[in-house]
C-alpha cells in the first residue's frame, strides 16, 4: 500500500486523539511541523500567459497557464481552501460592517494578508469562488444573491491565488450574464477557472494540474467525471483535482451521497477530491491511495457579518511528480480562523493559534474516516 503522510501545524497529544477515535486504517507515519505566521513570504511566479483549447458550442473549454522547462521527478505543492465570497447581498451592503466598506477602508490586499506565507509558498492555490463579479442588476429569486465588482479579482491575485472553482449554487445569482461576466473577469485577471463543464489546467515547470468541478443536485446521488479525467489526462495532466459543491449546510457529518461521489471520483482517476458548501469543516476520508476532503469550511466570506462558526482549514497537498504521473499526495492540515475578532468579522482569515489549531484538528479527525493511522505516529 502506498505510504501517506499527514502533517499537523502544531504538536498534538497523540494519546488523547487516539482515545477519542476508533477508525480502521492501519498505522502509517505521522510527522509534525510549525508554520510561522510571520515568516517572509516566498512568491513563486509572475502571472503567466493563458492559452484556451476548444470552447466551441458543445465542447469543453480548457484554460492553461504555462511556464518553464521540466525536470523529473519534482515536488509540486497545491493548497486548497474553502468558500470564498467577495461581496455581499443588497441588504448587507446597507450595514457599516459590510464587506464592501471593509474593502474600501483597508484595501484589497487586506483580506488574504493573514495567509500570505501559506499561499505564497506553494505552486498553486485553488479556492471555491462562490458568488459573482458583475454589474448585472437582474438577479435570481432566492434568499441570498452575492456579487462584487470586477476589481475584486485583485483580492485573489494579491493573495497568491491562481485558480478558482465556480461550480456552486451562487454562480447564477445574477443569471447567465452574471456568470459570463464573472468568468470573463476572473480570466482577465489571469486566474484559471474551472467548474460546470469548464476544465482548467495550470502548468508550471512542466507539471500540469487539471481541475474539474460540479455542483449539486447530482443525478441519483452520483456524478461520473471519467470523461473529464480522460480529457485532462489526454491534455498531459499528471495531477487531476476534482471539486464538488455538495452536502448539507452547517451539518458536521458528511452524507452518504458525498461519500459515494467522492469515492467514485477517485476510482475514476482523480488524484484528490475537494469539497465545499456546508460552510463548516467536515471530516477527511483516506481512500484509494488519496483523500476526500469533505468540507474545508469558509475562507474569505463576505456573506456573513458575524459567523457563528469561525473554524476552517486549508489543505496543503504535496505531490511527487514524474513526466507521466504523480505519486502522493502528502497531506498537511492547516487550521484557520475566519477572523481574529471575537465579535463580528473583518473578513480576514488567519492561521489558527496553537490552542485553536489543536482543537480544530481534533474536530476534523473526530469526523473523519480511515484516518486513525495518522494519530499514533508509527509505521
Amino acid at each position: 500500500m502506498k505510504r501517506f503522510f499527514l502533517t499537523f501545524l502544531l504538536m498534538m497529544t497523540a494519546a488523547v486523539c487516539a482515545a477519542e477515535m476508533n477508525y480502521d486504517l492501519p498505522s502509517t507515519h505521522l510527522t509534525y511541523t510549525q508554520l510561522e505566521a510571520d515568516a517572509v513570504p516566498m512568491l513563486i511566479d509572475e502571472p503567466s500567459p493563458q492559452a484556451i483549447l476548444g470552447g466551441a458550442d458543445g465542447e469543453t473549454e480548457i484554460v492553461i497557464a504555462q511556464t518553464q522547462e521540466p525536470s523529473w521527478p519534482q515536488t509540486f505543492t497545491i493548497t486548497v481552501a474553502g468558500d470564498t465570497t467577495l461581496g455581499s447581498t443588497d441588504d448587507l451592503r446597507k450595514r457599516d460592517d459590510c464587506f464592501e466598506n471593509v474593502a474600501a477602508e483597508k484595501g484589497y490586499a487586506w483580506f488574504l494578508s493573514g495567509l500570505t506565507e501559506l499561499f505564497g509558498a506553494d505552486d498553486l492555490t485553488l479556492v471555491n469562488f462562490e458568488g459573482t463579479l458583475t454589474e448585472e442588476t437582474q438577479k435570481k429569486e432566492k434568499l441570498y444573491n452575492f456579487k462584487g465588482p470586477a476589481e475584486y479579482t485583485d483580492i485573489l491575485t494579491l493573495g497568491s491565488v491562481e485558480a478558482v472553482n465556480i461550480a456552486n449554487n451562487h454562480t447564477l445569482d445574477y443569471g447567465e450574464q452574471g456568470r459570463a461576466d464573472t468568468i470573463a473577469n476572473l480570466e482577465a485577471a489571469g486566474l484559471i477557472v474551472s467548474g460546470n463543464g469548464q476544465l482548467g489546467i495550470f502548468e508550471k515547470n512542466g507539471v500540469k494540474v487539471g481541475m474539474t468541478g460540479y455542483c449539486f443536485p447530482y443525478s441519483n446521488g452520483k456524478k461520473d467525471i471519467s470523461k473529464d479525467v480522460k480529457a485532462l489526462r489526454e491534455a498531459g495532466c499528471q495531477i487531476v483535482v476534482a471539486s464538488f459543491h455538495w452536502g448539507s449546510e452547517y451539518r458536521n457529518d458528511f452524507t452518504a451521497e458525498q461519500r459515494t461521489i467522492g469515492r467514485a471520483a477517485l476510482k475514476a482517476g482523480a488524484d484528490i477530491v475537494v469539497g465545499h458548501h456546508p460552510h463548516i469543516v467536515q471530516g477527511i476520508e483516506a481512500y484509494n491511495d488519496s483523500y476526500i476532503l469533505y468540507s474545508l469550511g469558509n475562507l474569505v466570506f463576505g456573506g456573513n457579518v458575524d459567523p457563528d462558526d469561525r473554524d476552517a482549514y486549508a489543505a496543503r497537498l504535496t505531490f511527487t511528480v514524474y513526466e507521466d504521473h504523480a505519486e502522493g499526495p502528502e497531506l498537511t492540515i492547516v487550521p484557520l480562523r475566519l477572523t481574529e475578532l471575537d465579535d463580528g468579522t473583518d473578513y480576514r482569515p488567519v492561521l489558527a493559534g496553537e490552542d485553536d489549531a489543536q482543537r480544530i484538528v481534533s474536530r476534523i479527525l473526530k469526523l473523519s474516516s480511515n484516518m486513525s493511522g495518522f494519530v499514533n505516529g508509527t509505521l
